[in-house]
């Protein structure tokens, strides 16, 4: 009967952490973007909307190993982006068109929407919320909005490919575009997401090239009123995404930063309890509204 009683409690404990637990079961839908293409979402957890946008490589899946650390204080979701994971695609990829796939996500939800982006995925979530005013805060973490043309990287890349190399295609983005550290380097082949990474780095070489129609524009962003926290990294090399943080920094009327001291491109994946912790801050810290 003692042993009885002990697995009892034992019993008992486990469901109750289970049932605190909200980001422990997640779901899937999809939502139909303004040319029809279907995007994948995926959401736990309650509490304000947060959408997470994953940048060029891999899908939503880069995300969920924060999600227990977001869904105790949000409705975490992250989405494929199209032509990544299980969102569908089109013929042609352009940064309007990846804009208008988080506007239809934000759309989606019920009330305001918290979004968060990363690399790409930032510059689609800031281009979103010139589409739609549902979105009320931006995290956007190293944007690249001023780079310089890397189209000899991407033909460089298109002829891996063709070869068969996917891997140092993918090598090579990280190390002539992105500009991560062997280190650094050497960590990301180490996890988990990077044989997906490696199988999605055709997408890349399409979205590189459509930077080159591209143009930020200064002026325009003055209008952005929604409170935006900009997130970078001490070590990060790139000079364009470092040019373009300083560029926010100076023409966004509702800004702030927070620098990862000793990371890179990569600190959701280095340190993901302060990356969530800062954002978490950020976003339900009530001062920083809209004006």
């Amino acid at each position: 009967m003692k042993i009885l009683g002990v697995l009892l409690v034992v019993f008992v404990f486990f469901s109750r952490v289970t049932e605190a637990s909200p980001q422990a079961e997640s779901s899937v839908t999809h939502v139909a973007s303004n040319d029809g293409i279907s995007i994948a979402v995926e959401c736990a957890g309650t509490g304000p909307n947060l959408l997470i946008v994953h940048g060029g490589i891999g899908d939503r899946s880069r995300w969920k190993p924060l999600f227990p650390l977001f869904a105790p204080h949000f409705t975490v979701c992250a989405m494929d982006r199209r032509g990544h994971g299980e969102s569908g695609d089109s013929s042609e990829y352009t940064l309007q068109k990846g804009a208008e796939d988080v506007e239809a996500v934000v759309n989606s939800r019920p009330g305001p929407v918290f979004v968060l982006g990363h690399s790409i995925g930032g510059v689609n979530a800031l281009e979103a919320a010139f589409l739609t005013d549902r979105i009320s805060k931006l995290v956007l973490y190293e944007p690249p909005l001023q780079d310089r043309s890397h189209s000899a990287v991407a033909t460089k890349m298109e002829s891996m490919i063709r070869a068969g190399e996917h891997e140092q295609a993918l090598v090579t983005f990280l190390q002539e575009i992105v500009m991560i550290s062997p280190t650094e380097l050497a960590a990301t082949k180490a996890r988990p997401s990077w044989p997906a990474r490696v199988a999605g780095i055709g997408k890349q070489i399409r979205e590189i090239r459509a930077f080159e129609e591209y143009r930020f524009d200064p002026k325009r962003m003055t209008n952005l009123k929604a409170p935006t926290l900009l997130l970078t990294g001490s070590k990060t090399a790139s000079p364009d995404l470092k040019r373009a943080i300083d560029a926010l920094m100076i023409t966004l009327p509702n800004r702030s930063l927070f620098v990862f001291e000793g990371q890179e491109h990569n600190a959701m994946d280095t340190v993901p309890q302060q990356f969530a912790e800062v954002a978490t801050k950020f976003l339900l810290d009530t001062k920083s509204k809209a004006d």
